[in-house]
């Protein structure tokens, strides 16, 4: 099991827009799954909720990363740029301003592989963490007190399931860890080169990247390219 996340809380989602406040943002509880038609009605329920949230975030991001090309284009904004450097656990210093780890580290993750570990995390949103703790990514936290228990947690193991003030700061703490630990170098690397190439994030891809996301492994990549390879159009919303 990854010390930083503790993913295995598979499978059920409210047609209506989110709106999302910046200052209290979304929680659990608005996501509505009651007289759910079928699977696909739960589906869209779910993808629907979470879709501006992680749009939101990545849009967040995106804004972070124009900001520290400017100020690296204008060699200006010093404090700021070692701020963020800092921030995301890279290397800074005047003699060696390290814009290629930086600029690798700060960008968006692709919507529908934070759509489809969401889904696969929460059980579509219903799991106790995700009901009580806004806890979308099977987050950890190690300070006690600092979330909930798990039921069957290990004899001797100290750790919680973290817990949110909402779901956009679920959302938030996940691509924060998957942009700077160090599990996930994999990932961030592919997602780097496609950018390179000019190609758009690439969801099946980046999960190549998530082996050390879950004691699964392998297997755990493998569901979440199928959750993603089956619910496709669900997921664009269109």
């Amino acid at each position: 099991m990854n010390k930083v996340f503790a993913p295995t809380l598979i499978i059920a989602v409210i047609i209506f827009v989110v709106t999302i406040q910046p200052e209290s943002g979304v929680t659990a509880n608005e996501l509505d799954m009651t007289d759910v038609a079928d699977t696909n009605d739960k589906k869209k329920r779910f993808f629907d909720f979470m879709r501006p949230i992680i749009d939101e975030e990545n849009a967040r991001i995106l804004k972070l990363r124009s900001k520290l090309l400017t100020a690296k284009e204008q060699n200006n904004d010093k404090r700021f740029v070692t701020r963020i450097a800092q921030s995301y656990s890279t290397e800074w210093n005047p003699e060696n301003e390290n814009w290629d780890k930086l600029l690798e580290r700060v960008d968006m993750i692709a919507p529908e592989l934070a759509l489809a570990q969401s889904a696969n995390e929460t059980a579509w949103g219903q799991s106790r963490f995700a009901q009580q703790g806004n806890n979308f990514f099977g987050q950890w936290c190690y300070k006690k007190g600092c979330g909930i228990i798990p039921k069957n947690r290990s004899r001797g193991a100290k750790h919680e399931v973290a817990q949110f003030a909402s779901v956009n700061e679920s959302v938030r703490s996940y691509i924060k860890n998957i942009n700077t630990g160090r599990v996930y170098v994999t990932l961030r690397k592919i997602r780097k080169k496609d950018r390179a190439a000019g190609k758009k994030p690439n969801a099946i891809a980046q999960a190549g990247g998530l082996a050390n996301y879950s004691e699964r492994g392998k297997k755990y990549v493998n569901e979440i390219r199928s959750l993603i390879r089956a619910n496709k159009e669900l997921m664009t919303g269109k």
